[in-house]
């Protein structure tokens, strides 16, 4: 028993050592993503506020964005930059919920945190993957996308397993607006790096940046209901879509403007989440 104990204090040990080997590169990483997740919302903010005027632009998804900007010159070498960045985003959301990286804990709250951590890796992987298949030119297969979300409507199970992620969706937008609301972003970041006038466009950067994206985050959830509700995958929005729906209501335009307006300062937050984000070793 007490050469098991030796063994597992040894194994600790060693997996501690090599932990703060990698802690330097995993704040590369995790800064690189930052930069890449701000590049991403930067041209979303940008296409959504030229539709907004009228001048040519188009409400889209992160998807959507990383398309137009492989539509433009030497764009095959920015979406090589974004799949990698992206990656990394992933990677470092992996080493937060999986690692504990910000010290969230094991109590209920701070598992749910960690839970949410490891499924924006999985979406912004995802992400990743899709900006080195247009680099590839792999073949559309929105044929066999639409054909299995047709399938996951499927009444009851497929109905009420669509509502859930409907209801998660809209509940990760009410956290986000309550972040907002409280510049919970603020705990960590180095405010101690930071002039006082920095420190305040950083936190309204971060308030009306993270409130904008929550309430695009939440359309889109409800959307989801709604197909969810009538058992119609037609009805689901992507990003983009919601945002597209909004522009027909009265006012579509101004609110659109403004949506479009926070996208662009969540763009530039997360450049200086990128700088200033406490990034400590695991």
């Amino acid at each position: 028993m007490a050469q098991d104990g030796f063994r597992e204090e040894e194994v600790r040990e060693h997996a501690e050592r090599a932990a703060r080997r990698a802690g330097p590169w995993v704040g590369r990483l995790a800064r690189l993503g930052y930069l890449a997740k701000g590049v991403v919302y930067l041209a979303i903010g940008f296409l959504a506020l030229r539709e907004a005027l009228g001048v040519g632009g188009k409400t889209t998804d992160p998807t959507g964005a990383m398309a137009s900007i492989g539509a433009q010159p030497f764009g095959g070498v920015m979406l090589v930059l974004l799949a990698a960045g992206l990656a990394c985003y992933a990677l470092w959301k992996l080493v937060q919920g999986l690692l504990d990286a910000d010290g969230k804990g094991s109590d209920a709250h701070g598992l749910l945190r960690r839970v949410g951590y490891v499924g924006s890796a999985v979406i912004h992987g995802a992400l990743s993957f899709t900006a080195a298949q247009s680099i590839l030119g792999a073949e559309d297969s929105s044929e066999d996308a639409a054909a299995a979300s047709a399938l996951a409507y499927q009444p009851p199970l497929g109905q009420i397993l669509v509502a859930l992620v409907g209801l998660g969706v809209i509940g990760v937008g009410l956290y986000q607006l309550y972040a907002a609301y409280g510049a919970k972003f603020r705990e960590d970041l180095r405010l101690d790096l930071m002039s006082d006038a920095e420190e305040r466009w950083v936190t309204y950067a971060g308030r009306v940046g993270t409130a904008a994206r929550a309430v695009a985050i939440g359309l889109a959830g409800a959307f989801v209901l709604l197909a969810a509700y009538q058992s119609d995958p037609s009805e689901t929005r992507s990003l983009g879509a919601a945002l597209e729906s909004l522009q027909r209501q009265p006012l579509g335009s101004y609110m659109l403007g403004a949506i479009a307006a926070g996208l662009l300062l969540y763009g530039v937050f997360m450049f200086a989440i990128a700088h200033y984000r406490r990034i400590d070793p695991v």
